[in-house]
């Protein structure tokens, strides 16, 4: 593994440390039921950035396949695996390893990480497309050994 490899990996920890730090001092100061809505928030929010990133790099919002890809490339990126499978009128994305899971279970936030990845999921897919929806099938928090979302046109 080359040295900036090894830096990667040291930043994708530091970047959901500092989620994980923010989130409880959220919850210190406001409450653990406030802190689960900036959570819901802060995911919205991001969300609609990533959407209008993809659209600013060229993805088509047309493309279910190219919008999938993105957010395959996004979650890479930050040290998921994932796979897209393209189906006649759908397409799935699923994780089947995800670091901010395994960090959400260290703190006991397994179903508010699921929330948070469906808000993300859901907002940035709809803001490339509001045509466009997603449904998880698939969830860690569940018990499942993957993640799964089905985008499609409604």
């Amino acid at each position: 593994m080359s040295q900036a490899e090894k830096d990667l990996k040291v930043m994708w920890n530091i970047c959901r440390d500092f989620f994980y730090k923010w989130r409880s001092v959220v919850e210190e100061e406001f409450g653990r039921e406030k802190a689960r809505e900036l959570v819901k928030k802060f995911w919205g929010k991001v969300g609609e950035d990533t959407a209008k990133l993809y659209k600013e790099h060229g993805v088509n919002p047309e493309n279910l396949v190219e919008i999938a890809k993105a957010i395959a490339r996004s979650s890479e990126i930050m040290g998921e695996k994932v796979e897209v499978l393209a189906e006649e009128d759908k397409v799935i994305v699923r994780h089947t390893s995800c670091p901010w899971f395994d960090w959400a279970k260290m703190f006991g936030l397994e179903e508010e990480d699921k929330e948070g990845c469906d808000i993300w999921f859901k907002v940035t897919v709809e803001k490339m497309n509001p045509r466009a929806k997603v449904e998880t099938t698939k969830s860690f928090a569940d018990g499942d050994d993957f993640c799964e979302r089905v985008i499609y046109f409604e």
